[in-house]
């Protein structure tokens, strides 16, 4: 009676086996077509993407060139008095080369101010200032120990000076405004004051000058003896040309 029973439950082991076997293949299809579909995505996706992302800024930046022209600084410029005592005699002028802009001054200074000059970078043609920053010769009487900076924010150029002048210059910041905006000749631009730069024991009156609309400054001219007595700041205008 037991040799029986025996047979039945290997009859129903190898149908379950057979029942399996068909069930199991669709599921390694699907399975390999996943697998075959996942090695098919081309690496670098994440690059790819940058790429694009790098592609649409370039895209951007010529549209407003498109839009808005080429920046140009001129050739020419003119001076704007910003104060200081009426003796001394000229000294060489500070310039910024031709096409580049101020964005921030040095001073070096003893019991008055001594020598100034500038730092300047290169415009861009699509109206965006270079990394290069290059600085001018000096104007003013050799002398003084310390050097002090006065910067503007990035992507600000210098466009005048505030400050306190008597009979020599006590104290000078710098105005410095988006250089965009400058070119746009804006009524009402953003404004940003350097860190300012005084005299020991200042004295002296309010002071400032500042280049008219669509001008930036690209130079210091002044008047020296022992000491500086005399400043102004040179300007050129930005022309956008289509």
């Amino acid at each position: 009676m037991s040799k029986p029973a025996i047979r039945s439950a290997d009859v129903s082991t190898s149908n379950s086996s057979r029942t399996f076997i068909p069930c199991l293949a669709p599921l390694l299809s699907i399975f390999f077509l996943i697998l075959v579909g996942a090695l098919a995505i081309p690496r670098g996706g994440a690059q790819d993407r940058y790429q694009d992302h790098d592609h649409d800024r370039d895209h951007d930046r010529d549209h407003d060139r498109d839009r808005d022209g080429f920046i140009r600084v001129s050739r020419d410029q003119f001076d704007r008095d910003f104060g200081g005592g009426r003796g001394g005699r000229p000294s060489p002028d500070a310039q910024c080369e031709l096409g580049s802009v101020a964005v921030g001054f040095h001073v070096q200074t003893g019991e008055y101010f001594n020598q100034a000059w500038l730092d300047c970078a290169p415009v861009r043609p699509e109206g965006w200032l270079g990394d290069e920053h290059r600085m001018t010769n000096r104007t003013g009487s050799p002398g003084g120990r310390p050097v002090w900076d006065a910067f503007c924010p990035n992507g600000f150029a210098l466009r005048g000076l505030r400050g306190r002048t008597g009979a020599s210059i006590d104290e000078a910041a710098g105005v410095c405004s988006p250089l965009r905006e400058i070119a746009e000749r804006r009524d009402d631009p953003r404004t940003a004051i350097t860190q300012p730069i005084t005299r020991p024991r200042p004295g002296g009156h309010p002071a400032g000058t500042e280049c008219p609309r669509g001008a930036v400054v690209t130079g210091f001219r002044s008047m020296s003896g022992e000491y500086m007595d005399h400043l102004w700041i040179l300007c050129s205008e930005l022309h956008r040309e289509h």
